[in-house]
């Protein structure tokens, strides 16, 4: 019974696997239909208003698809309009024939199914349409992405196998008490020795409150500590919350296997399990925003004179999207609950025979690590399905690493200059596909790393003038130049330095400075204004990243000038980087209106809605006005 009880379970999950695909499949199909019919519509438009030639659709005509249905004009140069019927709730496109025999524009699909002969197998799709249509309704949120349906997929299956793994952890704690009285390890109650079964109650009682009451305050302490991390990287910190979790089911089971330590053992696992539920409830608006769909304002084809589909914004659908969300989780832990029961259920009775993993301790810690790495597994294909289009500080760095920038050769007659071409942005499925979710960002695109305050480096207020007043005159930021002299270099940064002199092929003695060996791109950052916004940050990071590219090149310059001589270039100074600054600062500002064009094309959504985490460190100062040369 068991053993037909978790094959039926698995069957279910199957089921829901194979939904989410499908309508996966549909959902793309649909939307890469309707996106070459608009950009087709528009082109035949474009290029018949320009010959002055009557409008023909080159669409199939309505006597071509419908075999016969449609009656056809008498004169070859009459021509029936197109129509569809459009369901923007469900991304559905189909077209609407007309059906003599009731003088309406019916659906193709009712209309062949009514001038079809099997009745039988008509009210059978049917019936199925309807099962699929109410799932769809009650299971699933309007207007998301396509990546929810493969995050739904492997959360199905993550939330199945946490429930079983939930009831594994909870009937050990109640063996773990259990084992109290095996063991005879009663402690004492309000400083009073007491014995017996009441005794075992009045122990038990006060360990599971005593174990809920650390949990709770662990709870608070961590969501002051961690709170303000959450919203701009909630991919890495709830998959981190998975190990967390996983470490507190963990302990939960050793109560089983050592019940003398069943009050710190089950204190530290609601303590864990109270972290990552919190880190999972924090995250969950973030994750359940990635999968808001754009609204689409040219679904009849319109759209603009380049055939691209013009966007009303995204689809404020947070509230259905999390409704939805708990209701799957709802019926899959129910599922998991009654297959983890009929799977454990061994502790609830004495009988060797009862229950599939028995009383024996190795069957249930290898029971528990097989669920464990399956929950992790699932938990990994979750995390990397979620597609993000909002830029935090290492997505925005990411992109802007990749870019490339090239001169289409035209000259604009305004500024007489050649206008500028950037190529090679990721798209938000690019970027997510490289993005880690467990392991902390690369150092350079670490926000600490690329802002800091004015006094973190050497500055004197010479180089501050020419910084403010002359190469960014008219910005809301300023790149300094130098060694960081404020933070001390940590193990992972002599580890980093090392490898660099590692890879070059050096040697360094004990009375060698090794400052001289540091990597150019550590040595520069970002001085913000008080009053800069996303996009002066998003400019900002621009302007460093090709700084840095700059830096390098004059460091390896550099380093080839001293071949000769064992001493390498001394760390950079602001006052060194004059004319590479201003050039920086110029390319900047021409590549940024372009930058957002093409982030925009690409997919990505406007830099004022990124999360690109809070920079505390600025600093303040009167900003000059830009003059024109004459």
């Amino acid at each position: 019974m068991v053993v037909i009880f978790f094959l039926l379970s698995i069957y279910s999950i199957a089921a829901a696997w194979c939904t989410a695909e499908n309508h996966y499949s549909v959902f793309v199909q649909q939307h890469s239909r309707r996106t070459l019919l608009v950009r087709h519509s528009a082109f035949v438009q474009q290029h018949a208003s320009r010959r002055s030639l009557p409008l023909r659709s080159a669409l199939p005509k309505a006597s071509q698809v419908n075999n016969g249905v449609v009656p056809s004009a008498t004169d070859e140069d009459k021509e029936f309009p197109e129509l569809y019927s459009v369901d923007v709730r469900y991304d559905r496109r189909s077209p609407l024939k007309y059906d003599p025999t009731s003088g309406r524009y019916l659906d193709y699909s009712t209309i062949k199914k009514s001038s079809s002969a099997d009745t039988n197998t008509s009210h059978g799709s049917t019936l199925i349409q309807k099962c699929g249509h109410y799932l769809h309704k009650n299971f699933v949120p309007e207007g998301v992405t396509p990546s929810y349906y493969r995050f739904m997929r492997w959360r199905i299956l993550q939330r199945f196998v946490n429930a079983n793994v939930h009831v594994i952890g909870t009937q050990s704690l109640l063996m773990g008490l259990r084992g109290i009285q095996r063991t005879k390890t009663i402690s004492a109650v309000s400083g009073a020795a007491v014995k017996g079964g009441a005794a075992l109650g009045a122990v038990a009682a006060t360990n599971w409150v005593l174990k809920d009451t650390l949990g709770k305050f662990v709870r608070m302490v961590w969501a002051s500590k961690m709170g303000r991390k959450f919203d701009p990287d909630a991919k890495r910190w709830r998959y981190r919350a998975s190990f967390i979790y996983a470490l507190g089911n963990g302990l939960e089971v050793c109560t089983y296997l050592h019940p003398q330590y069943f009050l710190p053992l089950a204190m530290l696992a609601n303590s864990c399990k109270q972290m990552s539920m919190l880190t999972s409830s924090a995250t969950r608006n973030a994750l359940y925003n990635s999968f808001k769909g754009d609204g689409v304002s040219a679904v009849n084809g319109a759209g603009d004179n380049n055939g691209n589909v013009r966007r009303s914004g995204s689809v404020e659908n947070i509230g259905d999207i999390t409704a939805k969300g708990e209701a799957q989780i709802a019926v899959v832990d129910l599922l998991g609950i009654a297959s983890g029961i009929c799977l454990s259920n061994s502790f609830l009775s004495p009988s060797p025979n009862a229950g599939a993993i028995g009383v024996s301790v190795n069957n249930v810690v290898t029971v528990w690590v097989i669920l464990q790495v399956m929950e992790i597994f699932c938990m990994y294909h979750e995390i990397r399905s979620i597609v993000y289009s909002t830029l935090n500080f290492e997505r925005m760095y990411n992109v802007l690493k990749e870019i490339r920038c090239t001169d289409t050769g035209i000259v604009d007659t305004g500024t007489k200059k050649k206008d500028l071409r950037v190529c090679d942005v990721p798209t938000p499925d690019d970027i997510a596909s490289k993005e880690k979710i467990f392991l902390p960002p690369d150092h350079l695109a670490r926000r600490a790393i690329a802002f800091g305050s004015p006094g973190r480096s050497a500055l004197d207020p010479d180089e501050l003038k020419m910084l403010v007043c002359d190469v960014f005159c008219g910005e809301k930021y300023f790149i300094v130049v130098g060694k960081d002299e404020k933070n001390a270099r940590g193990l992972s940064a002599r580890v980093r330095q090392w490898r660099r002199m590692r890879l070059a092929g050096t040697r360094v003695g004990k009375d060698e400075n090794l400052d001289f060996y540091l990597d150019p791109q550590e040595q520069c950052y970002i001085v913000l204004h008080s009053t800069a916004n996303n996009l002066d940050i998003l400019k900002s990071a621009l302007a460093l990243v090709t700084f840095r590219r700059k830096l390098v090149e004059l460091d390896t310059q550099l380093r080839k000038q001293k071949t000769g001589s064992n001493q390498p270039p001394p760390p950079f100074r602001t006052r060194d980087c004059y004319d590479i600054l201003r050039e920086t600062k110029t390319e900047a500002s021409r590549v940024f209106p372009h930058l957002l064009r093409e982030l925009t094309k690409k997919g990505w959504r406007p830099p004022l809605r990124s999360l690109l985490g809070r920079v505390s460190a600025r600093a303040d100062w009167e900003i000059q006005q830009v003059t024109e040369k004459a």
